[in-house]
């Protein structure tokens, strides 16, 4: 009872804080003219409905009608995916928030409040989408292929296996190094992390921004961008590869990323709690002096956390180029993909399976708010209100308390039997 009382309670915090938040942001969309519940219903229709969403209740079970047939029937909306469903965009937008929130936690379970995702991401993206093109350009020269629609086929599926893989690899390997600079920086010269990694990111940003606008510009179009990575480098969508019948991806770009991004969820998981290393990591946070006497390298412990931070974040800037977007455009670097996984991770209290939950409602939440400007509703409102759907998230422990004040206060009192020995020997 103890376990499933404790269940009921992490699964009923989360939703009494979108309530609170709905409820204070109430006020700001009165302010708009617009009808409160309207508002909702769109938000969450937009962001997790299928196609023909109007109601809270379609969210669940949507009455679809088929007009060949002019028949309708009531479907499960989750599943139904009649020219495409949104929670395949979210599956696209999440996967970037799943990773760099593993990024963040796990830095932040060895005691190293690391911010530095946004820089070590667009390193990773930058240098994915420059050896997208540059290694095919070099395989085709030396096989001689002067069109790559003429190449042999063996050829490209060859490419198509092992590109994507070095491109992953070197942007992995570019973000574990540069979270490696404020790891070394704390450990040896105890630099505070946090100062150095905004000062990274902001280096980051404007560094991306230099080689978009001027080495690796592709053309003069009037927003610099670089090259498109050749299609061998394409890590294909569902729609287009795996599923191309399946109408639930359509207007969808979810790939293989998706996978990547739960099998790391997973690694991640056993790393932290299942492995010696992640003992030690873990035992680090706490306390590194006791973690010193304890014969735990907390030094050492410290910075494996910080290569492991700064690939996932690489990962994350890789998929989103090779999966998503096939190039880079000015003003990605600036786009705070990486803070949104900080946010993430801090809203799931570093829980693994709390960070996929998380990634998928932040990611639907933005797809709502942009999509509400559809409904003749400003979309600025959408913004509001996941912004008081997180600050109502992040009072989980004054929520708590003042549910285990409630709880005592309904609870029945105890009835206290007292007995007493009376002379004759009958207790009463």
């Amino acid at each position: 009872m103890k376990r499933l009382r404790q269940v009921f309670e992490n699964a009923t915090i989360p939703l009494i804080a979108v309530f609170l938040g709905l409820v204070v942001s109430s006020i700001f969309v009165g302010f708009a003219q617009v009808d409160p519940i309207q508002t909702y219903q769109r938000l969450f229709c937009e962001g997790f409905g299928p196609r023909g969403c109007e109601t809270f209740g379609d969210l669940f079970f949507l009455n679809a009608e088929d007009e060949d047939a002019g028949t309708s029937q009531t479907v499960f909306s989750p599943l139904f995916g009649k020219d495409g469903h949104p929670l395949s965009i979210v599956l696209e937008r999440g996967t970037i928030l799943i990773l760099t929130a593993l990024s963040a936690t796990v830095a932040f379970q060895a005691g190293m409040f690391s911010i530095g995702m946004d820089g070590q991401l667009v390193l990773g993206a930058v240098v994915s989408v420059f050896l997208g093109y540059w290694i095919p350009d070099q395989i085709y020269a030396l096989a001689g292929v002067t069109d790559p629609e003429t190449a042999p086929q063996g050829l490209l599926t060859v490419m198509h296996l092992f590109v994507p893989l070095i491109c992953i690899a070197a942007a992995m390997m570019v973000g574990a190094f540069y979270s490696w600079i404020a790891g070394y920086l704390k450990v040896k010269l105890n630099v505070n992390e946090l100062i150095s990694t905004i000062i990274l990111n902001a280096i980051a940003v404007q560094l991306v921004g230099y080689l978009i606008n001027f080495p690796l510009r592709s053309d003069f179009n009037n927003i610099a961008r670089t090259r498109r990575i050749d299609d061998t480098a394409w890590l294909i969508p569902f729609n287009r590869g795996l599923f191309p019948d399946v109408e639930w991806f359509s207007g969808s770009r979810t790939g293989i990323g998706i996978v990547l991004a739960i099998f790391a969820a997973f690694a991640i998981g056993m790393y932290l709690w299942r492995s010696t290393a992640g003992y030690e990591q873990r035992m680090a946070r706490g306390s590194r002096l006791f973690a010193r006497f304890g014969g735990i390298p907390s030094e050492r412990a410290a910075m494996r956390a910080m290569l492991i931070s700064g690939s996932l974040s690489g990962l994350a800037g890789a998929i989103q180029i090779l999966g998503v977007e096939r190039r880079v455009v000015d003003g990605f670097a600036a786009s705070g993909l990486g803070f949104d996984g900080v946010l993430v991770a801090i809203l799931a209290r570093e829980s693994i399976f709390g960070i996929l939950l998380v990634a998928m409602f932040f990611a639907g939440l933005e797809q709502g708010a942009v999509n509400l400007q559809f409904g003749n509703i400003p979309r600025q409102l959408g913004g509001i209100i996941i912004s008081f759907i997180i600050l109502f998230s992040s009072m989980e422990d004054f929520l708590r308390r003042n549910m285990a004040r409630i709880q005592a206060r309904l609870r029945p009192p105890k009835r206290v039997i007292s007995t007493e020995t009376q002379s004759d020997g009958v207790a009463t």
